[in-house]
């Protein structure tokens, strides 16, 4: 385990999936889920080169079927550090013949963990180091303890987005996992507030927001306005906890592409807000998250 502590904070990072597998903020409360296994062994995955399930379990990349597994392959395997300082490490994962064998392509992926003044930052840079073009997805999956800082219950918590929002979401089969993109999530009627409660996610899995005009969410208490506030820059974010178990956290996942469609060719060039990269070429993107 990596430990980076600056101006009284605290943030811990494994090699294994390069996954910050902890944050104490500057006022000693722990901000991101525990990780117990019992429920969720997760605390920040990444995911890569895949979001979610794949349909009938691969993809076919230029003609030919691969089995990129669920989620990927990234958060299952070792990353190397970089280059770490007082208040940042980044880590490294490059293509391996295992990963050729189910991702046919040459590529680094980087993840650069910082800690700031009132939080932690997550960088995430893919570089195609392949002599064609490189389909992919990315995306985070880091959970944040809720209640905050131990403070009321789950019920007693609301997603407060940026901008006014459709509603429109996609939901994800507990099942199948496969979306189905025809449902609506319950926001109040000023199109920003989604209230939370266990019982949305032991029926929906997931609520899957694509089309969002909001790159900003905070979870917070809505009697007291105190939590967090949580940053992107990918265009889907992805709301879940595991169903069935009521558990005290909230998953916030930005994306670049989606989980398998009801309704899609299977292709992985076609999937939905999916990076195209050429060869030579990097892309770069993240999340951060601020205490309020």
């Amino acid at each position: 385990m990596i430990c980076l502590e600056h101006g009284g904070a605290q943030l811990r990072v494994a090699e294994l999936g390069g996954e910050v597998r902890g944050y104490r903020g500057p006022d000693g409360n722990e901000y991101l889920w525990s990780g117990d296994e019992a429920v969720w062994k997760g605390v920040s995955p990444v995911l890569f080169p895949a979001i979610g399930a794949l349909k009938d379990g691969g993809a076919t990349i230029d003609g030919q079927r691969y089995a990129v597994p669920r989620h990927g392959f990234a958060r299952g395997m070792d990353f190397r550090i970089v280059k770490q300082g007082e208040d940042f490490v980044t880590l490294a994962l490059s293509d391996t013949p295992q990963t050729r064998a189910v991702y046919p392509f040459a590529f680094t992926l980087s993840q650069t963990h910082r800690l700031l003044p009132d939080g932690f930052e997550t960088r995430f840079t893919v570089e195609n180091h392949d002599v064609r073009r490189m389909p992919f997805m990315l995306g985070g999956h880091p959970g944040f303890a809720c209640p905050v800082r131990g403070e009321g219950r789950f019920e007693d918590y609301v997603l407060r987005f940026e901008k006014p929002e459709s509603g429109h979401v996609s939901l994800c089969g507990s099942k199948s996992h496969l979306v189905d993109r025809t449902e609506r999530a319950p926001l109040e009627a000023d199109g920003r507030t989604l209230p939370l409660s266990h019982a949305d996610y032991d029926r929906a899995d997931a609520f899957i927001f694509d089309g969002l005009q909001s790159r900003a969410v905070d979870l917070v208490r809505r009697e007291t306005g105190r939590g967090i506030r949580f940053s992107f820059d990918m265009p889907v974010l992805g709301v879940w906890t595991a169903p069935g178990k009521n558990a005290p956290y909230i998953c916030l996942e930005p994306w670049q592409g989606m989980p398998a469609l009801v309704d899609e060719t299977g292709r992985f060039e076609d999937k939905p807000y999916h990076v195209d990269l050429d060869a030579g070429d990097a892309f770069t993107c993240g999340y951060r998250m601020q205490i309020l």
